[in-house]
């Protein structure tokens, strides 16, 4: 038997799914492929409930708004400095919505763990503390998720590196919310109407600055430009904020009040837009030159112009693929997405890394 044994930090929309999918799909991979996942914990900020027994009831406190305390927990440090079942790999996963758990991922992976990763933040912190990072890992590194949620990002630019290619430039609407929320808006709703049901849907996070502000798509722009071989500091990508001004620090419930009244000025900005082009927030990362966040105009025949809904879409120009560029479409939002790029990575590690008796996987 090849044998996972899951430390999971943060039990948010993507952490439920991840949980729901293990618990769902574990026979079926024992069955199939001779592989048994177990979880030793899961965590929120209010601390680790260990063992798998409560996970059940945990996912539904969490949907509820409750907290894992209420259930009973232990330190997430401890759980993460102790060893691992005898028998098993650990994976940690780290699917926390924030960043801020970079010292508990390096603290987890002290003892040979693997690092899955749907949160950017680790990725995206200063220059030395990535290459600390990733110097630990070597070889025990995945994070598909990061980027494009379940799209073959980060595996596609790995191949094209891997094989020799040279990445000349990568455009990218990497951000399924705003996406979704500016199709929508040229669809004929308002600005604040849109946000509201980005939200509802899933596609935004609970409080929408976390992705109107324009630090996830400079988040993503960071992990991909280091990816391509760009040492590069998080103050040198200045993003542009569809967040209004004044209302980046007022409550949740202030922000979703006060939102519409600047449907007007958003709508104004739309018309702006010269005829035959779209209006897109936009990653773009030369391999020399600025990295550059925010809203441009697209022309309407680009990649960029037929997103609908929360797509992504990653443009790709190498060496190779330099006449036409490669894209990669799909959608870019939604818990259940992310999710299965955090599943697959699992099931990847199982397939890489985990020795067993020889059977196939």
């Amino acid at each position: 038997m090849k044998r996972l044994e899951v430390v999971q930090i943060g039990l948010g929309h993507v952490g439920r799914a991840v949980a729901q999918i293990v618990l769902e799909e574990r026979k079926h991979w024992r069955e199939r492929y001779g592989l048994e996942v177990v979880y030793r914990a899961v965590s929120d900020t209010t601390g680790a409930l260990v063992g798998e027994d409560l996970l059940p009831q945990a996912i539904r406190a969490k949907e509820d708004g409750g907290k894992l305390a209420d259930l009973g927990v232990e330190t997430l440090e401890a759980v993460l400095a102790s060893d691992p079942i005898p028998g098993f790999t650990r994976v940690v996963v780290d699917v926390a919505v924030h960043g801020g758990t970079y010292d508990l991922d390096v603290l987890g992976v002290r003892n040979g763990s693997c690092l899955v990763l749907s949160n950017k933040g680790p990725l995206s912190e200063s220059t030395e503390r990535y290459e600390q990072l990733t110097r630990m890992l070597t070889d025990r590194l995945w994070h598909e998720a990061t980027v494009g949620a379940g799209m073959p990002v980060i595996s596609t630019l790995d191949g094209l590196l891997a094989s020799g290619d040279e990445i000349l430039e990568i455009q990218a609407s990497p951000s399924g919310t705003l996406g979704f929320v500016m199709s929508a808006v040229e669809s004929g709703r308002r600005f604040s109407e849109a946000v509201k049901e980005a939200v509802a849907l899933a596609y935004a996070e609970p409080d929408p600055r976390d992705d109107l502000s324009g630090l996830d798509v400079a988040r993503k722009a960071i992990i991909l430009a280091r990816k391509m071989g760009r040492q590069i500091e998080p103050e040198e990508i200045p993003y542009e904020s569809l967040v209004p001004e004044g209302l980046e620090g007022v409550s949740l419930g202030e922000f979703m009040e006060r939102l519409p009244k600047y449907d007007e000025a958003f709508a104004e900005r739309l018309l702006a837009v010269e005829e035959h082009h779209m209006l897109r927030y936009l990653a773009r990362i030369p391999m020399v030159g600025p990295v550059t966040v925010g809203l441009v105009d697209e022309p309407v025949e680009s990649p960029f112009g037929p997103i609908s809904g929360p797509e992504n879409v990653f443009d790709f120009r190498t060496r190779r693929y330099s006449d036409v560029t490669l894209t990669i479409r799909g959608p870019g939002a939604g818990p259940e997405r992310t999710a299965s790029g955090v599943v697959f990575d699992l099931l990847d590690i199982a397939h890489k890394v985990v020795k067993d008796d020889g059977k196939d996987f």
